[in-house]
């Protein structure tokens, strides 16, 4: 996920109250989410009036502070200009300004790396702006919460956030922050590799943008975009879409938050075989990491040089880049850039024999896809169910609320509405949980179940047939298994089938799926495997199978 780059209109007045729809606060503030470089400068100008009233000073500080926090190559240079708009906003008593800096202040935490440090501050005043803010005022509250959490890898708690922010939105009319929202909700998507909606939500923020011009919110969609792209295998849209990312002339000056952009850049062109392209955006991700060390620049840096030397022929060059670029991500927890690369390094040390180390990357790649899979599962859930049961359970309690001043039983019928809404939100975390523990694995035999190989055989297959390669699939069934079960007992069963698992676990390749098909049957997909490989692989593995010990079964 990137930094949202836009601000959103604030319509302030003293002690909170909206001004009049001709207040020229208001114009400067809505003219620099549209327009944010002419508006800055008139409120630069307006600053340096000595003429100007307090008030008008204090919004034109306020401008001049989110612009150099969202739109420029410093925004850590913002600290120094939002306490001074704090103070004269506490001395007009204009509430609603003062909460506005506080919450520039918490996201100058977050640019500084200092994520717990912004939560603490957020939540300070967080139920506060909840309760006073209008939906323009309060969407960044919420945006920068689920930030915090978003960069300790509490992904579920971001989308949560995210989708909030997103709900928020709904009452007001369309502004550049609606596709700011839209764009975060697909980067957290995007983090646990649920890219269709992620693509779906990118592609409808990018067709509001031609209405605004703001050049950071362009490269933050785009790069979210591509990044969804690649995920749902449309490479040439990808391509297209970075193309058009780094090629746009009203692009902003480098800034921290574009070591994503340039990583995502990088991995395309790595791609299509443009390889000078890649290497320039590798140069920049290292001057940017360079420049503005902390968050993920690393990682994305790494990650840079990593896909372009994969490209390249040297194996040597490539592994250490990919132990690089893993290293770093394992130290930060960037899940998305662990995937890809265990996935690439598992692969060309595969193609070069060395099954060893390519097997301790496929199984490390087994660990973080089942994390990531965790997440999606409690996404997926949240966004699809949770929504569902709180939108009727909340229309429900607000219907008593309205009711409760006709009658003192309906209010204890709010009362109850509470506490089914209470109910019924522990449930749906009892069950996230247990879905994410249940989602790809057999319990028994800990292989992967059927419904993992559910998901990943139609990929498997698109791929084979995309490269003209060959592709095995094999049931394997455990003959005599129910004269196990007759004579020793289901419990000395259980053991065979988890000796079983252990040895067909050990047995097959990095690359190769393995699972529980059901009852004694298990089913083994071998990529790039002809008939006459199949059946070598078949045979050694039936043979290491009658040779493998069942101690449990034995002694009954």
């Amino acid at each position: 996920m990137n930094t949202p780059p836009t601000p959103l209109p604030v319509r302030a007045g003293p002690d909170g109250a909206a001004p009049a729809a001709d207040d020229p606060v208001v114009a400067l503030w809505d003219a620099h989410f549209h327009e944010p470089a002419a508006a800055v400068a008139r409120a630069r100008s307006t600053i340096d009036d000595p003429g100007v009233d307090e008030r008008t000073r204090a919004w034109a500080e306020l401008t001049v502070g989110w612009h150099q926090l969202y739109f420029t190559s410093d925004p850590a240079a913002a600290a120094p200009v939002l306490p001074v708009a704090q103070q004269r906003f506490e001395r007009l008593g204009d509430r609603r300004g003062e909460l506005l800096t506080r919450i520039g202040t918490a996201r100058v935490l977050l640019v500084t790396q200092r994520p717990l440090e912004a939560r603490s501050l957020l939540l300070e005043f967080y139920d506060e702006a909840i309760a006073v803010l209008p939906p323009q005022d309060r969407f960044w509250a919420i945006n920068a919460l689920g930030a915090t959490y978003y960069y300790e890898d509490r992904i579920d708690e971001t989308i949560r956030y995210m989708h909030l922010a997103l709900e928020t939105l709904r009452t007001i009319d369309v502004s550049p922050h609606l596709p700011t929202a839209m764009s975060n909700l697909a980067a957290a998507l995007v983090t646990v590799g649920d890219y269709a909606p992620a693509r779906e939500l990118a592609q409808d923020a990018l067709g509001m943008l031609p209405r605004y011009d703001n050049p950071q919110l362009w490269l933050f969609v785009r790069s979210n975009l591509a990044e969804a792209q690649l995920g749902t295998g449309d490479a040439a849209g990808a391509l297209e879409t970075v193309d058009a990312m780094l090629g746009d002339p009203s692009n902003p000056p480098r800034s921290a938050a574009q070591g994503h952009y340039l990583a995502v850049a990088a991995e395309v062109y790595a791609m299509h075989g443009r390889l000078a392209d890649a290497e320039r955006c590798v140069r920049e991700a290292a001057a940017i990491q360079a420049a503005y060390p902390g968050g993920y620049n690393a990682v994305y840096a790494t990650w840079a040089a990593a896909a372009l030397a994969d490209a390249r022929d040297d194996d040597v060059a490539a592994i250490d880049a990919l132990d690089l670029a893993i290293e770093t991500a394992e130290r930060l927890r960037h899940v998305p850039t662990l995937c890809k690369a265990y996935a690439t390094a598992a692969k060309r040390l595969a193609a070069q024999g060395r099954w060893e180390d390519a097997y301790r990357r496929q199984v490390r790649l087994t660990e973080v896809s089942e994390e990531r899979l965790s997440h999606r599962a409690g996404a997926k859930h949240y966004l699809l169910k949770v929504e569902h049961e709180l939108r009727h359970a909340r229309e429900a309690r607000d219907r008593a609320e309205r009711e409760r001043q006709e009658s003192l039983a309906l209010n204890r019928q709010l009362e109850r509405l509470n506490r089914e809404l209470e109910r019924k939100v522990r449930e749906v975390e009892e069950l996230q949980g247990r879905l994410a523990a249940e989602a790809v694995h057999d319990p028994l035999t800990q292989l992967f179940n059927r419904r993992y190989l559910d998901s990943v055989l139609p990929a498997l297959l698109a791929g084979a047939n995309r490269r003209s390669a060959p592709l095995a699939l094999a049931l394997v069934d455990l003959d005599y298994f129910k004269g196990v079960n007759d004579r020793h007992g289901h419990l000395a069963g259980d053991r065979v089938l988890m000796q079983i698992g252990r040895v067909l676990a050990t047995s097959l390749r990095p690359a190769d799926v393995l699972c529980r098909y059901g009852g004694e049957e298990f089913c083994v997909v071998l990529p790039d495997t002809d008939g006459d490989g199949a059946r070598t692989a078949l045979a050694t593995l039936a043979a290491r199978l009658r040779s493998s010990p069942c101690p449990g079964a034995a002694r009954r």
